[in-house]
Formats: structure tokens, sequence, C-alpha cells
């Protein structure tokens, strides 16, 4: 009896590891979106993972360097990373500084703005590991450079609310911000790189230090310009923008709130052909040229005062499918993606407005005219921006919807394979336990109750994967004969097998089970159903018990013989 426990031991402990080590492996291939519980462990995994990696990187940037692990620790979860193809636009000169930029891999080029080419600060590169922003951030000026990725870049943010409550939160990062304030640099870049007047950034710095010191805040040096009175007078004559023209008041001076006034120099370009949107422009002064790849010679439309560009690409989260230059030196208000984002939550109007652009089409002959999107993909995007502007989130981008899918190409053929290996040791153990009795009713309702639920979601998912409905039920399919194939196979293997090998299969097959239902069904049902678990599980065993009592009272009786050694075998 030993030599048996210590075979089945062996094999239970053998199957669960089995079990774990094939889940980690599948799940890396996108697998854990089977389920609630394994896409929200995969994550949990993937964050900390991050968050130690972005903790060392931290401690590598000079103003960070030897801080306390507790503020590493504060700072790492605010860290958001971004994957930039070459050409992307991080921030315009002229926008808010709002978080400090750690460049990982790649290279960033950095443009000044006018004030800078005018003292021969034209541009700079940035490598891995060097930080930028960081001037513009603690003065609280706007920023004074272009930033564009030069090459494929990974960039760590770290948002200035982070950084606000860790000077707060921290006397040695308040002190070193204080010398920051304290050093050559920064009036120099006041003066360079903002044109203030030298008494003037003197008086700056000696009420920001003061201020750093007392409440652990530093005042901006420089505000925001937005000219936002003369937009207001504007509003009502705004042309090729019905979105934003006729708000109601209180959304009006939510826009106003919110929108950048910037100048353009003679052949600058807003953006350019293949570019990712960001932004939505008005003019106020000067004129612009769209330049579209197949219009003929001249015949490009220019744009004047009260003209808006940008609207549908930047709705739709779309590439440009045109280039914006500015014909002559041009003023214009801006609002970024971001900002039109928190406008939607605040602004209901507006909401019902992009909702009905949406719904209505415009969005979808948009991108199918201009971007070719298939009908599939067009009808995914619809939905997920239908979905986020009901869950006042941002709206999805088309353009990085189409790159996720392609990442994510393998997904479903991993999620089948998951699916597969939560089978296995089910079937394996099902085959076993027909050796000596024929299945029964609350066995067969019991497998239902568990499996088709798992069978809806993971169908969900592969749908949301783009996968054809036939696609679909000919994996389910395969599923079934394959899982049909383990319960023969673990039948047969039992038949006949001494005791010390029945145990350390059976061992094998139910180690693998219990660890599957421990480690993916019972944080799913949690995940899925909260509370109500508890009660749903007791239900769905008094169903089982109800079923077996609808079973013959010698249904065993008539069961087939089977030679075999009859062991004393533990219940698992």
């Amino acid at each position: 009896a030993s030599g048996q426990f210590q075979a089945l031991a062996f094999g239970a402990v053998l199957g669960g590891l089995l079990f774990v080590a094939m889940n980690l492996l599948l799940n890396n291939f996108g697998a854990f979106l089977r389920k609630t519980s394994t896409t929200l462990d995969h994550l949990r995994r993937r964050e900390l993972q991050r968050i130690r990696r972005i903790a060392g990187r931290l401690a590598r940037t000079e103003l960070l360097r030897d801080l306390a692990r507790e503020d590493y620790r504060a700072l790492a979860p605010s860290v958001r990373t971004l994957e930039l193809a070459q050409g992307t636009l991080i921030h315009h000169a002229g926008d808010p500084a709002e978080a400090l930029y750690i460049v990982a891999e790649g290279e960033i080029l950095l443009e000044s703005s006018e004030t800078g080419r005018e003292t021969g600060r034209a541009s700079e590169r940035i490598g891995p590991h060097e930080t930028f922003g960081l001037l513009a951030l603690f003065t609280g000026t706007p920023s004074s450079n272009t930033a564009i990725a030069a090459t494929d870049v990974t960039l760590w943010t770290l948002p200035k609310a982070a950084l606000d409550a860790l000077l707060c939160n921290s006397p040695e990062f308040n002190q070193r911000v204080h010398r920051l304030l304290r050093s050559d640099p920064v009036p120099r870049y006041l003066i360079e790189h903002h044109g203030m007047h030298e008494r003037a950034a003197a008086a700056w710095l000696n009420e920001a230090a003061r201020s750093l010191l007392v409440c652990g805040q530093v005042p901006p040096a420089l505000p925001i310009q937005r000219n936002s009175e003369r937009l207001r007078e504007r509003l009502g004559l705004l042309r090729r923008a019905p979105l934003l023209r006729g708000l109601p008041l209180d959304e009006q001076e939510l826009l106003l709130d919110r929108v950048l006034y910037k100048r353009y120099g003679r052949g600058a370009h807003f953006f350019q052909r293949d570019e990712p949107a960001s932004r939505l422009f008005i003019i106020d002064h000067g004129q612009v040229s769209l330049i579209e790849p197949r219009a003929t010679p001249g015949a490009s439309p220019g744009l004047g005062p009260n003209d808006c560009f940008g609207a549908r690409a930047l709705l739709t989260g779309a590439r440009h499918s045109i280039t914006a230059v500015a014909i002559e030196e041009t003023r214009v208000w801006e609002l970024r993606r971001s900002d039109l984002d928190e406008l939607l939550r605040a602004a209901p109007s507006l909401a019902q407005r992009v909702r009905d652009f949406i719904m209505q089409g415009e969005a979808e002959a948009y991108l199918r005219e201009q971007h070719g999107l298939s009908p599939e993909r067009l009808d995914q995007w619809r939905r997920a921006a239908l979905r986020a502007l009901n869950a006042h989130q941002p709206l999805p981008s088309a353009a990085a919807s189409a790159h996720v899918h392609a990442e994510n190409a393998g997904a479903p053929l991993a999620i089948f394979l998951g699916i597969t290996l939560d089978g296995i040791p089910e079937s394996l153990v099902i085959g076993a336990s027909m050796i000596q009795s024929p299945v029964s009713l609350s066995l067969l309702v019991g497998l239902f109750l568990s499996n088709y639920p798992e069978a809806l979601s993971s169908s969900v998912g592969m749908r949301h994967q783009g996968l054809s409905f036939g696609r679909i039920l000919g994996m389910w399919t395969a599923l079934m004969l394959i899982t049909g194939l383990g319960a023969a196979l673990g039948s047969l293997f039992f038949v006949g097998a001494p005791p010390a090998s029945l145990a350390l299969i059976e061992g094998l097959a139910a180690g693998a089970m219990l660890t599957m239902i421990a480690q993916t069904m019972l944080p799913e049902a949690y995940f899925r159903g909260g509370s109500v678990v508890g009660l749903s599980t007791l239900f769905g065993f008094l169903i089982a018990i109800y079923a077996k009592t609808l079973e013959p009272a010698d249904q065993g009786a008539h069961a087939a013989p089977v030679e075999m050694p009859i062991i004393e075998q533990p219940r698992l």
C-alpha cells in the first residue's frame, strides 16, 4: 500500500508540474486569453516583472539615483511603457510638459523651437538610458522642443503627478529638485529656450525654491498659451467642424480650457501622410495646404481662418492620409488626443456627436475609403469605439487595433492549445472511471455545467481575435475528438496495469487535473461570479446529486466485468 501511495503521490506531483510548465509556455503565446483568471494572472505577473525592471532602470537616472527603495516602489507602478515606430511624434514644442521620458531602447530626435534655433540649438539626439523633458517638467514651462522617434523606440514615461507626489513624500528627492533649481542650467534654459528676461528668471527661481521647501510644490514659470477668449469668439464661425460648432456653453468652456495656441512658420508641417493622428487643428490666422497624393497638381485644397482639419483621423485614431503644410506663417489652436478623451468624459453633447459620427457610418466610410480596412476590422473598431464611449474610456485607435491584431495572430491557436491542455487531465480521469462502471448521468451533468460556460467565453475570445464561425466550430469539434481519444486511452492504460503503474498513471492524471482546477477554474469562478460563487457551487453540487438520484439503482449491476487487480485507492 505504501508503495502504491508513493507512486500515486509521485505521479500527482509530476502531473501538476507538467501542467504548470505547459501552462506557462502556452500563456506566453496567448493561451492566457482563454479564461479571465488566466488573463488576470498573466497580466499580474507581467506587471510585477515590469515594476522590478523599471525600478532598476530608474536608479540609473541622475536625478533619481540612490533614492530609498520605497521611493522606487512608489514611482514604478506609474511608469508607462511606449513602443513607438520610427517617425512617431512624442510631443510638439509648446505642449504642456506632463512627463519625464526615459529612453529604454532606440534614439529620440529633439528639434528645438524657433527660440532654440536662433541660439544655434537646432536639434539633439537622445540615446538609451538618457532622459528628456526634465527641465520643462520641473520649471512648469511648455516643452521647448519637438520630440520625434528617430528609430523604433521603447520609452518609459514618468507622469508629472507621480513626481509631484514624490516631492511631497520624499525629503531626499525634494532636496535634489531644490539643488536642480539652483543649478546653472535652469536659468540658462529659461532665458535661451523661452526668452525670459534674466531678472524675471532669477525672481521665479527664488520663489520656486522657497515654495518647494515650504509646501513641496513648484509654481509654473510660464503659462500655457491658449488664447481662449479669441477662440470663444470664433466657435460659431468654424468650418469643417460640425462636432465643435454650437456646443452648450458649459462644454465650450471645457474645450477652451484644453486647447493650445501655437505658431507655425512658413513651410512647417502640421503632420505628414502615414503619421499617426494626434491632434485636431483650428486655424486662427494664415493659410494651410492639404496635399493629397492622388490629387492632380495644383488641386490641393487650401484652408484659411476658422477652418478645421485633422478631425476624422483624430477621432478614428488612424494614420493621416494627407500632408498638411503651412503656406505662410500660421497660428492655430490644437486639441490633442489625450485632451479629447478627457473632454468626451465630461461633455455629454460632444460625446453624443462622436457617437453619431460612428453609428451613422461616417467613420467607417473614412476608414474604408482612405485606409482600406476590411468590413470585419471596421465592425470590430465600431463596436470597440461605442463600448469605450459608453464606459467613458479613451477611444480605440484604428491604427493600433490593426497592429495589435497582427501581433496576436497566433493567439487563437494558443487559446485552443490551452483549452486542450485543460481538457486532457479531465479526459484521462474520465476514462479511468469507466473501467468498473458505465458513465453516470451525474457525471455528464457535472461536465456540461463546468465546460459549457468555458466554451462560450473562449469562443467569444476567438471571435475577438478575428476567427470565423466555421473555424471556431472546427476547433471545438477537434477538441471533442481529442478529449474522447484521451478518455479512451485513459481507460485502456488502466486495464490490466500493475498496482504501482496504475497508481502512477492515475496520480499523474489526477495531479494535473487538480492543479488545473485550483489554478484556472476556481479563480475563474471567483473573478466571474464574485460573492455568489459559494452558493453557485452549492447549487451545482445539488444538481449533480439530484441527477445521481435519477439513475437506476442497479445500473452498476449490469456493467461488463473487467479483469484487473483490485487495489484500495485513495479518493481524489
